[in-house]
């Protein structure tokens, strides 16, 4: 039996389109469920690596894993709005009605502008009248139109029968097409690239790749920042004395998932009450308060910029403010002929979908000009030839000598006496991260009372800095294993440095105990800087030392902090996995190069010529 014949370029272009056009067709006449289609696979977005993590830790299938995150999640539906949501409410509610009284006097205020007079330059200026426009909360007004609306259910059983079974449905329907997406969440992406032309299959899992990491680090990214920039600012207002403090942090929780034009859209309402009604913690007129409260909503917005946001979202967005206004505008009114629900969601998902569109675009240009959409990234020995890199920088703890793990071992025998943590979660690994976790606002804490001048405190604090980190001047420093070979033969090639928060002291007594001395050129000790990492003060001081750009050094340590104060700098980067390193939390700041231990350093840096001191 002969082979059916190969569709020709016509009826594969004919089909495609009849195929295009139908779908559009299904598109438009099933509108109606596209929004709850939608937030379904939000949900299951979001959750798939829960289901994942419980599923590998317990040793269960993905179902039963989905039945144990459905049954917790309804068990805090049931719970926490009973116990939550009767105090929100009236604490919104409160923060509508001083709005309103607050908008009332601004109008009144507004409205006798024109009784003023300005005179410039023997000129007299009089203000033209204001008339205020209608804009109210008229709480009355929209209580009267809900029980207008509610009224007619209570008058007819069938309606509201009929109400109830259409939620209900709904909600059904929402729930089994979320328990099948959890469930085979990780067959989709393996299912689609099976579709795909063997000869394009591996650019479209890059692809889809880029595009994973945009949707991965907004959604999960952005919850975690929402709640992040929430309570911080609950807390700032709480301690400024700004009444309402826990329905501002709602707000600004809710507006920071509009990227650029929330957080200043979120400051509108706390700077309003202070203007109009002070605050009993701060000796200042009301005008002195607001400009308080607004010097505090910038210093969130500057830390969320340059903290939360480099680590929890990351650059995978990375759109133009003025971009991301105009799609949050563009999505809104699109969305809006869904709905209103569909146009808060058209605006909030704005800044993903562009990014996304931006990843496909950029693939479709590179392919139309013959390009590679997908270059493979030059080497690191090749970045250090390319840049002329002729010093290196060397943390000390954790890099070149061993951290003492005391602590993190006392805290890892608590954690594993919790069942089911112990299961879920390597208990050391845990107890490191907290520990980390903590040594960075320490560190902060530390660089501020250095500014300040603080001479006492700032002793009592580095003590305890270096409790916590195990720098508790032992008898004995404990070197990584190969670390001392390493920096010797480094040392013909390249010229050496030490960055470090320890002070001269110490750094002194561990070159003196392992023969180190004139071997490293520069030495940068807490002693010799205002801010200590991640500001880029100490490699910019290392590289002046030298009399070279920081871009002709690399930076290597093994915490975030030294990673990210080489990048500000403008120095090649290597995160080493030793001490307090983490593939996972060095890999969010993007070094130029991750190593298991510094040894490893011999086998990825070039050898130029020997180095002059």
């Amino acid at each position: 039996m002969s082979a059916a014949p190969r569709w020709n370029r016509s009826t594969k272009v004919l089909v495609s389109a009849a195929l295009l056009v139908l779908a559009g067709l299904l598109l438009y006449s099933f509108r109606t469920i596209w929004i709850p289609i939608i937030l379904v696979f939000l949900f299951a977005y979001i959750v798939a690596p829960l289901v994942g993590l419980l599923s590998r830790r317990l040793h269960i299938g993905r179902s039963w894993a989905v039945m144990i995150i459905y049954l917790v999640g309804i068990g805090a539906l049931a719970t926490l709005p009973a116990v939550t949501v009767p105090t929100i409410v009236d604490e919104v509610e409160s923060l509508l009605r001083n709005l309103d009284a607050i908008g009332n006097r601004a109008f009144g205020w507004l409205e006798q502008l024109d009784q003023y007079q300005i005179q410039f330059m023997g000129y007299t200026f009089s203000l033209p009248p204001f008339e205020p426009p209608v804009l109210s909360f008229e709480l009355d007004k929209v209580m009267g139109l809900l029980d207008s609306t509610i009224s007619p259910l209570a008058g007819g059983a069938f309606s509201v029968v009929k109400t109830v079974a259409s939620g209900v449905g709904w909600l059904i329907f929402m729930a089994a097409m979320g328990f099948y997406l959890l469930r085979d969440a990780n067959r989709l992406i393996p299912t689609v690239l099976n579709m795909v032309p063997d000869d394009y299959r591996g650019e479209a899992a890059k692809l889809i790749e880029q595009v994973n990491q945009t949707w991965n680090a907004f959604l999960r990214g952005q919850i975690v920042l929402c709640i992040a920039i929430g309570v911080l600012t609950a807390v700032a207002m709480s301690a400024v004395g700004i009444r309402f403090a826990v329905a501002l942090g709602i707000v600004a929780g809710i507006l920071e998932i509009i990227p650029s034009l929330g957080p200043t859209l979120a400051a509108v309402p706390a700077i309003l009450l202070a203007l109009f009604q002070g605050s009993p913690r701060i000796p200042l007129s009301n005008v002195g308060v607001a400009l308080v409260v607004a010097g505090v909503y910038w210093m969130i917005q500057s830390l969320e910029n340059n903290f939360f946001v480099p680590r929890i979202i990351g650059s995978s967005l990375n759109l133009h403010p003025l971009m991301v206004i105009v799609g949050v505008l563009a999505g809104a009114t699109l969305g809006s002929t869904l709905g209103l629900l569909g146009g808060i969601l058209g605006a909030l998902l704005a800044a993903p979908i562009l990014a996304t569109t931006r990843h496909i675009l950029r693939y479709i240009y590179c392919k139309l000009v013959d390009r590679d959409p997908f270059p493979e990234p030059p080497s690191f020995s090749s970045l250090v030839l390319q840049r002329g890199a002729q010093a290196l920088l060397f943390d000390l703890d954790g890099t070149l000598i061993e951290t003492d793990d005391a602590m993190v071992l006392k805290w890892a025998r608590s954690l594993a006496r919790i069942p089911l943590l112990n299961r879920l979660y390597n208990s050391t690994r845990l107890a490191r991260r907290l520990v980390t976790w903590l040594y960075r606002p320490a560190s902060g804490l530390l660089t501020l009372l250095d500014i300040l001048g603080l001479d006492a405190r700032l002793l009592a604090a580095k003590q305890w800095l270096g409790q916590l980190k195990g720098q508790s001047k032992p008898e004995a420093f404990v070197a990584v294993d190969g670390a001392i070979a390493l920096l010797r033969e480094l040392r013909k090639h390249y010229r050496l440095a030490l960055t470090t928060t320890r002070d001269r002291a110490d750094v002194e007594r561990f070159l003196e105990q392992f023969g180190l001395d004139g071997e490293f050129t520069v030495l940068i000790t807490r002693d010799d800087v205002r801010r200590l990492k991640p500001h880029a003060e100490p490699v910019q001081r290392a590289a002046a030392a030298f009399g070279l750009p920081p871009t002709q050094c690399i930076m290597i340590g093994d915490t975030s902090m030294d990673i990210l104060a080489g990048r500000r700098a403008g120095a090649l980067t290597v995160g080493v996995l030793s001490g307090f390193g983490e593939a996972y939390w060095l890999q969010r700041h993007e070094p130029d190069l991750i190593v298991g231990t510094a040894i490893e350093l011999l086998q990825q840096l070039p050898r130029p010529e020997p180095a002059q001191a």
